[in-house]
């Protein structure tokens, strides 16, 4: 078949037609190009261009109370802060505590990794997962053998609501911020099967579904902060197996049983001396302790020990960098025991590093 060819006539009128169109191009004026702006100049965001909000929604009912003094600081490390972060911004802050029970021969090295976010005004939502690396040597292992395991403990999940602001960051006296938080355990840690040849350091969990309410309280008073946390968890039952440690450190599990936990009491404090509000370096004291009773609020008699401990843990504490949207804390400590009962003396070499981004409203007290 031979190649489509157009008609003599159509051939005469492409010559013109083109001469034509070429003219008209010629002859239509060209628009000036807009100049460049300056590299050095940023461009309004949509939110600085529309006056009017109708396309970026009005966040001024979002923003929270801003504080006329209170530096971003690490903080203590047990004791919870009452202000929630505001809408938009949210920090993630890795901690590592090196659980020490000499008498034992064990090491807990807990590695949560926490995020916190501003999920809306005097509301925030946090999540903490942590890596666990356990250690045991002799008593704990027959003498000369050391057995290491790596694995995730439980997830802890909460959210906060703030109730009150503090009324006067440089008075003692006036109202302090005050928050509560409900919690909650999901049993993500290796607590069944565990190996006989590893003599319990392959467990990183508990088995139980936990809840727990928290109350907590902060103050200022320039250039000092106090801290509080009270709060009651619940243990859910769990059945376990064999080779099974208790939540003391010290029973453990022959056969397998369900596990009936007691009450548990928390509660933790701390006073913050902030020496230089720009770097926010200072220093803490802080003490913290549980209790575990022998009964249960809503399942009966526990069949696990009743323990308790308090600790007291000073540390200290540093900000760099402490300009622009993304700040990072500092801090390290290192708990002792002050008190024990039914439970192994431990000690606890603990730091953390806080990563801040201030979303549109910045941080809170900045």
């Amino acid at each position: 078949m031979a190649d489509f060819c157009p008609a003599p006539s159509a051939r005469r009128l492409t010559l013109p037609l083109a001469g034509i169109l070429a003219l008209l191009l010629v002859a239509r004026p060209v628009p000036a190009l807009a100049a460049e702006p300056p590299a050095d100049v940023t461009p309004p965001s949509a939110y600085e261009e529309d006056m009017n909000h109708d396309l970026v929604p009005d966040l001024e009912p979002l923003q929270p109370t801003y504080l006329p003094w209170g530096p971003n600081t690490s903080g203590p490390f047990f004791t919870g802060t009452a202000e929630v972060e505001p809408v938009g911004s949210f920090f993630i802050e890795p901690y590592v505590f090196d659980f020490l029970q000499p008498s034992l021969g064990t090491s807990i090295l807990s590695m949560p990794e926490r995020i916190s976010i501003g999920v809306s005004k005097n509301w925030e939502f946090d999540v903490s997962i942590p890596i666990v690396i356990n250690q045991g040597t002799y008593p704990t292992t027959p003498p000369g053998q050391s057995i290491q395991n790596l694995g995730v403990g439980d997830t802890l999940l909460w959210f906060k609501r703030q109730l009150t602001e503090d009324g006067d960051v440089f008075s003692f006296w006036s109202r302090p911020a005050m928050t509560l938080e409900a919690q909650f355990t999901l049993p993500t840690g290796h607590y069944l099967n565990l190996e006989p040849s590893q003599y319990t350091t392959d467990q990183t969990g508990d088995g139980s579904f936990n809840e727990g309410i928290y109350f907590i309280l902060r103050k200022h008073f320039k250039p000092f902060m106090i801290y509080f946390q009270a709060g009651d968890i619940l243990l859910n039952p769990t059945t376990v197996g064999p080779g099974y440690t208790m939540d003391n450190q010290m029973g453990m599990t022959t056969q397998p049983q369900k596990i009936i936990n007691g009450n548990l009491l928390y509660y933790a404090g701390a006073f913050e001396h902030v020496l230089n509000d720009t770097w926010g370096a200072g220093y803490v004291l802080e003490f913290f302790g549980e209790s575990q009773a022998g009964q249960s609020l809503l399942f009966g008699a526990a069949n696990t020990p009743a323990w308790s401990f308090i600790w007291i843990d000073p540390g200290i504490e540093i900000t760099w960098p402490y300009k622009g949207p993304i700040n990072i804390t500092w801090g390290a400590g290192m708990a002792f025991p002050l008190y024990q009962s039914n439970y192994p003396q431990t000690y606890t070499p603990m730091g953390t590093i806080t990563v801040y981004y201030n979303g549109p409203f910045g941080y809170r007290g900045e």
